[in-house]
């Protein structure tokens, strides 16, 4: 069978594109703003196909953080005090590397980081295998309308930051506040901190900047 120059090419292109979209990782469940697998996007938005891919590397911000801004017609509900079972689509993990969960009540404007797993999460997932991870909601957060975030900074590799959105409604304590952490964000450009590859126990794994988090509080929104 002949093929002509132009088909050629058009098929190289879409290998190289199907490749390049499961070459990463994203949150998959719960399901994030303008994922595919989870049926068409809001009216006037466009379905993320690249979704895997990172929002940033260190010398460049590719994307804002959750990496896409079309807030979902439909929202998960989030209990206060309750584990949420998180997972992730998994094209390579890259060696694994530090995870942060958060919410924010004021459209991303203010992050609280509820939980952080450092070093250890998607650490020897293999390519396209299945990871998940039970975050706990907090007992005191407020209820309300809010936004979840993941965040992951890679082990191995270039030195990215991945990072995707799901618009909650939170069942939790009227009048409640909402204590944890500023986010670490990393490898987002020139002016944020850097962390260098960690595939060994002894490398500098960047933990020491997690450590100097400041310690934030949100309060119940109004209504």
């Amino acid at each position: 069978m002949l093929f002509s120059k132009t088909t050629f090419i058009a098929a190289a292109l879409a290998c190289i594109s199907a490749l390049t979209v499961e070459a990463h990782v994203s949150l998959k469940t719960p399901c994030p703003r303008h994922a595919p697998w989870c049926g068409a996007a809001p009216v006037g938005q466009s379905v993320d196909y690249d979704i895997t891919s990172p929002i940033g590397v260190h010398d460049r911000i590719g994307a804002p953080l959750c990496k896409n801004r079309g807030v979902q017609t439909t929202r998960t509900v989030l209990k206060a005090g309750k584990n949420l079972k998180t997972e992730y689509q998994i094209g390579a993990a890259h060696g694994g590397g530090h995870c942060q969960w958060a919410l924010s009540y004021d459209e991303g404007k203010t992050w609280v980081v509820f939980q952080t797993l450092i070093r250890d999460c998607l650490k020897g997932v293999p390519n396209g295998g299945k990871y998940s991870v039970n975050v706990k909601i907090p007992k005191d957060a407020p209820s309300g309308k809010a936004i979840f975030m993941w965040l992951w900074n890679n082990a191995i590799g270039n030195r990215e930051l991945y990072s995707n959105c799901v618009d909650v409604v939170v069942r939790g304590k009227e009048g409640g506040k909402l204590k944890g952490l500023t986010p670490l964000i990393a490898n987002y450009g020139p002016k944020s901190v850097h962390i260098g590859e960690f595939p060994n126990a002894g490398d500098n794994d960047g933990s020491a900047a997690f450590k100097k988090r400041k310690a934030i509080t949100v309060t119940a929104p109004k209504k």
